[in-house]
Formats: C-alpha cells, sequence, structure tokens
C-alpha cells in the first residue's frame, strides 16, 4: 500500500516546515485541533474546549483495485471479475470524506468516517463471466453500477499523554456495504439478464493512535486499524493506516493533509452460494476542521 514512502513524504514536510520557518515553537496552546487519523488534544483544563470536531474534504483515490466473486458453494469461487478491467468502471476519482471526533472526557472519545466510492459505466465483453449460476457470455453488453460505501465507528482511550505526544488504543466497528448491479443484454440469441448482490459486512477493529505535537499549530497524526475473524457465515481480515499533518491557522479552522491506504478480504459462505470480496485502496486527502 505504499504506506511507507508516504511516511517518508510526510517527514520530509516535516522537516521542511521546521527549516523555512513557516511555523515557530513556543508553549503548547490550549485546545489544538487533530485531523482525520488523529485524536484530539487534551486541554490542560478540565473544560476540554475542542471537544468536538469534524473535517469534510476530498479523498483522491490513486489506486483502487477490487475483485468480485458470486459462485455456487459446491463449485468454488473461481477467478472472480475485476470491476474495473472487466466492466468498464473506472474509480480514479475524488470522493467526498467526513471524519471527526467527540471527547467526551480528557481520556476517552468517540471517532466517526464515512466516504462512498461509486462508479456506473457500460461495456461489451471480451470474455466470458460467470456470476453466481448465470453465465454471461463474450460479445454480451453489460450495464454495471457499482457503490462501496465505508462507515467506522471507533473508541479510543488516551492512556498517555504529554504536551508533545498522545498515544491512545481503542476498538470500534468497521462497516463496509457493498453493491453491484449487473444488466446484461445479449444479441445471439436475443435475450436479457439482471444480476445484483448486496452486502452489509460489520467489521469489529482493533486501533492505535499517535498524535505528535510540532509546535503549537502542526501537528503530525497516525491511525491504524486492523483485524481478522471467522465467525459464523463470514470470514476476512482487515487493515488500514492513515498518516496526517494538520495546521491550525485559525482557532476554530484547520487545515490538513493526509495519506490513507486500506485492505480488506471478506468472504461470506451461505446455503446454496459463496460471495468474495477483495479491495484495496491507497489515496490523498485533502480536508478542513472544524472545531468546537
Amino acid at each position: 500500500m505504499k504506506i511507507t514512502g508516504y511516511f517518508s513524504l510526510l517527514v520530509a514536510v516535516i522537516a521542511l516546515a521546521g527549516r523555512t520557518g513557516l511555523v515557530q515553537a513556543g508553549p503548547v496552546a490550549e485546545g489544538s485541533g487533530e485531523g482525520p487519523g488523529d485524536i484530539a488534544p487534551i486541554a490542560q483544563k478540565p473544560d476540554l474546549p475542542d471537544r468536538f470536531k469534524i473535517s469534510l474534504g476530498g479523498y483522491f483515490l490513486s489506486d483502487f483495485s477490487t475483485t468480485v466473486a458470486l459462485a455456487d458453494s459446491d463449485l468454488g469461487i473461481g477467478a472472480g471479475i475485476d470491476p474495473a478491467r472487466t466492466l468498464g468502471l473506472d474509480f480514479r476519482s475524488s470522493v467526498v470524506r467526513i471524519d471527526g471526533q467527540y471527547r467526551f472526557t480528557p481520556e476517552h472519545s468517540l471517532t466517526y468516517s464515512w466516504y462512498r466510492i461509486a462508479s456506473r459505466a457500460s461495456k461489451t465483453l471480451n470474455e466470458q463471466i460467470e456470476w453466481g449460476d448465470v453465465i454471461i457470455p463474450i460479445g454480451a453488453t453489460v450495464a454495471s453500477d457499482f457503490g462501496y460505501d465505508i462507515y467506522k465507528l471507533g473508541y479510543l482511550w488516551s492512556f498517555h499523554h504529554s504536551d508533545k505526544v498522545e498515544l491512545a488504543i481503542g476498538a470500534g466497528l468497521h462497516v463496509t456495504r457493498f453493491k453491484l448491479d449487473l444488466n446484461a443484454t445479449v444479441v445471439n440469441p436475443p435475450g436479457s439478464s439482471i444480476q445484483d448482490v448486496s452486502i452489509t459486512a460489520p467489521l469489529p477493529v482493533i486501533s492505535m493512535a499517535l498524535r505528535y505535537r510540532i509546535t503549537p499549530k502542526l501537528h503530525f497524526g497516525y491511525l491504524g486499524q486492523v483485524f481478522a475473524m471467522s465467525f459464523d457465515q463470514w470470514q476476512g481480515s482487515y487493515t488500514d493506516s492513515a498518516l496526517v499533518l494538520e495546521y491550525r491557522f485559525w482557532e476554530h479552522v484547520g487545515l490538513g493533509i493526509g495519506l490513507n491506504g486500506n485492505a480488506l478480504e471478506v468472504e461470506r459462505h451461505r446455503e446454496n452460494e459463496v460471495f468474495f470480496f477483495s479491495q484495496n485502496i491507497t489515496g490523498g486527502h485533502l480536508y478542513v476542521t472544524a472545531y468546537f
């Protein structure tokens, strides 16, 4: 997911900011803010002035690779479908993303996030598709509609904090809502077929977070999430890493830049079918944050 390279880039930006004097070090300002991959700062007073924050921005996808398969449980998953290559779906775009945090005590907080990736396309197939118990032949025209929603809700416990560093661990829920509709039209013999699949997978995650205050107004943040499970109909794994650099230029407003990469693999077994979904996302994030 190229996170190591992105981390090196952020370190270079931090070093450049320090050398060029964009911001000057000084005493820690009460109530400095945080970014989407970060945890909100702890105020030095019990009233906690930055109890709530919300970030709104664009998530710019540099890589989005997906494999989807729907098959008979007796036959196994098989090769699966690459929606971009096979169906002509285009995921090279930017999407709206919302992140935020509510700190209800100095040590305990809730985090949340949402974004949606979607694409529509129509393509004449140059390869055969097996989708469930339906075979769509070469030469068929397939209209496809792809939707992918991500919802995140988490809890963080800040077990260590100082004027410079805050460390936290926690747990949460990563909810993936996936939908793919296929409408195939066959010329010879004439006919049409409509197939769709839709799943919602609530996945528990373990979280760890770091915030490092470079100057009173500039800080660096990291948020990592991971899970692996096998339960009832489901089995799968998930990893997510987010790096952010945020500058608070007004008391209640900040501007941030971030890099985010995640990988998800989910398999659902039912009596007559097996559904498989694998996805890798890497992208940049530019956002504005409001603090309250």
